[in-house]
């Protein structure tokens, strides 16, 4: 491999990338205590967190002997239709409870009332009003200012199989952009990559206001959903870039007007043509982004429209009192959006920003832009919905 600025690099699942040792409320391993068979008794069997059950019901549990209240919270809990509802309810569906109990060994334990549905979900514990990571769990997924434990439920597209695997790697551009600094992105290079020599189409995939660069390969799963698809012959093997789309000081927006879309068009797309076998043709790239990556997405793509042919924008949408002003920059390139292969716009029945998104599709048919998909679907502002678009919106590109 062309020697880079790389900084982790697996194939298949990235939860290899993201192994940490947490022990915040859990107490620590106790020391080698005296050989079987000696009287001293022997040390307590390890605890397996979470423990997913046939039933896709999940028990978690916690060693903490000095707390008084223990409790989860995350994205299964909070999020729109973790349980499965009923076939054609696009409401908000139950949402599971876990009491928690301690045992007289210390152990906490508590299980889902309710099977959760397939997929990867954040959580955390909640310990007399601290919160704290599962320290039995290595599998982790961080956001732009916290850090979360990873549940995941097998059973579904993304989960990961015995497929060809591609290869995941952390690397870091100069942004001429933003004074030179040096700036992360992640990559996915398709299965195979390394032992030929052909060049590969491109998908930019952005993420949301408080993400973090590489949360669509963790609770987004998009590595593996990208292996999956390659290995049914759904999609083509393409490069998947993934840069940390807050063009600024670490958790402060940009600083510059039309920094990332400057950033985009000058640093990022030549550095990846530069560092990578990338078609270099707007034939062979596509965008997608979800929430603020997803208005990044319209931001990128509707002022360079001749950088892309595929374009999927996922739970967004302008206000009433910005609308106008924002697509008042981009509409006089009308000719060349309508010029898209695929312009693809998906959200949530129970998104806050559902009404928005409506209002927003409606205003450009009215200014005459043409969308190859505009959908409503279930669920809410979630990654449960954003994994299922990906997965629909990667086998119709560069086709």
């Amino acid at each position: 491999m062309t020697p880079h600025r790389c900084t982790a690099l697996i194939g298949g699942a990235v939860s290899a990338l993201l192994i940490a040792s947490l022990s915040y409320a859990q107490a620590p391993p106790a020391a080698p205590g005296p050989a079987a068979g000696r009287g001293r008794g022997s040390a307590p069997p390890p605890l397996v967190s979470p423990d997913v059950h046939a039933d896709h019901r999940v028990t978690f549990r916690l060693r903490a002997p000095e707390a008084r209240e223990v409790t989860i919270g995350g994205e299964f809990i909070t999020q729109a239709n973790a349980i499965q509802p009923p076939a054609g309810d696009l409401g908000v569906g139950p949402t599971p409870t876990i009491p928690m109990v301690k045992g007289a060994d210390g152990v906490w334990t508590g299980t889902t009332t309710d099977p959760i549905r397939s997929g990867a979900y954040r959580y955390f514990f909640v310990v007399d009003g601290v919160t704290t990571l599962d320290s039995r769990n290595t599998i982790m997924s961080p956001q732009r200012l916290s850090q979360n434990s990873m549940l995941v439920v097998p059973g579904d597209y993304s989960e990961t199989r015995n497929v060809p695997h591609g290869s995941v790697m952390q690397q870091w551009y100069t942004s001429s952009t933003y004074g030179g600094v040096q700036r992360p992105i992640w990559v996915y290079t398709p299965p195979g990559y390394d032992r030929g020599q052909g060049t590969y189409p491109v998908l930019y995939l952005l993420h949301g206001a408080n993400d973090h660069e590489n949360s669509w390969l963790t609770t987004g799963r998009a590595n593996d959903i990208l292996d999956n698809l390659i290995a049914e012959g759904q999609a083509r093997p393409m490069l998947l870039v993934m840069p940390q789309h807050l063009a600024g000081p670490v958790g402060v927006s940009a600083t510059v007007p039309g920094g990332f879309v400057h950033e985009f068009e000058t640093d990022i797309v030549p550095w990846v043509q530069r560092t990578f076998r990338a078609v270099d043709a707007g034939g062979s790239r596509a965008i997608a982004g979800l929430s603020m990556g997803g208005q990044q997405t319209i931001t990128v793509s509707m002022s360079r429209p001749d950088m892309f042919k595929y374009v999927g924008v996922f739970s967004i949408g302008q206000a009433d009192n910005t609308r106008e002003t924002f697509y008042a920059d981009k509409l006089p390139n009308l000719s060349t959006i309508n010029g898209w292969n695929v312009h693809w716009w998906a959200w949530g029945h129970v998104d806050f920003l559902q009404p928005d998104a409506v209002k927003t599709v409606d205003y450009l048919k009215s200014k005459g832009v043409k969308f190859t998909t505009t959908r409503e679907t279930a669920g809410g502002h979630d990654w449960r919905v954003w994994r299922d678009y990906l997965h629909e919106f990667v086998p119709l590109l560069f086709k």
